[in-house]
């Protein structure tokens, strides 16, 4: 068996002469909900079929890479700091919260960094990914602070380690003095 180099057809039960008007008035310059609900076909279908098979509206004019906005031409970091400086002060904040979060984590900066993309997604109007920041956010409420106070650098039994080590050096006088320079010449 071979393969053919076009894209096979979506499986459908609608007749190819209703596919074939549908993709007439499409590329005519109607919009897919307008065709989809003409036609009587689902707009979700209409749309794969479109995409599959590349239909392209007349009205609808396709970009260069150089006609898209700044942040979406593929230009490099060190490129677009270079064009917008202030992008580094961003870069730079980015850069320690995720030093704070893989190094010193805590359940109170957790919580902010949650937040803050929450709020950021929301604002880019992506809903759905701030419910999911959200929902961490809330998570991480409800063991309030209690996380961190557990937290400690050093356990009770590290306490206890020390205290013992610092015992054992008072009784036998191991106190060493700090090595400095030498007063030998």
């Amino acid at each position: 068996m071979t393969q053919s180099d076009t894209p096979a057809k979506p499986a459908s039960r609608t007749p190819p002469e209703i596919w074939a008007a549908a993709r007439d008035d499409y590329l005519a310059g109607d919009s897919a909900p307008v065709v989809a609900e003409r036609h009587g076909l689902s707009l979700r279908s209409f749309q794969r079929r479109a995409g599959v098979e590349g239909w392209r509206r007349a009205d609808v004019e396709v970009l260069s890479p150089g006609d898209a906005p700044i942040w979406a031409r593929g230009l490099t970091k060190a490129q677009l700091i270079d064009l917008h400086p202030e992008l580094a002060d961003i870069e730079a904040a980015r850069a320690e919260e995720m030093f704070q979060l893989l190094f010193e984590p805590s359940a109170v900066e957790l919580r902010r960094f949650a937040f803050r993309r929450a709020a950021e997604l929301a604002a880019t109007d992506s809903p759905r990914q701030a419910l999911i920041w959200m929902r961490l956010v809330q998570m991480l409420d409800r063991p309030g602070d209690r996380i961190d106070r557990e937290n400690s650098v050093f356990t009770p039994v590290d306490h206890l380690r020390s205290a013992f080590l610092r015992r054992m050096g008072e009784d036998f006088g191991t106190a060493e003095e700090p090595a400095g320079p030498s007063s030998d010449g």
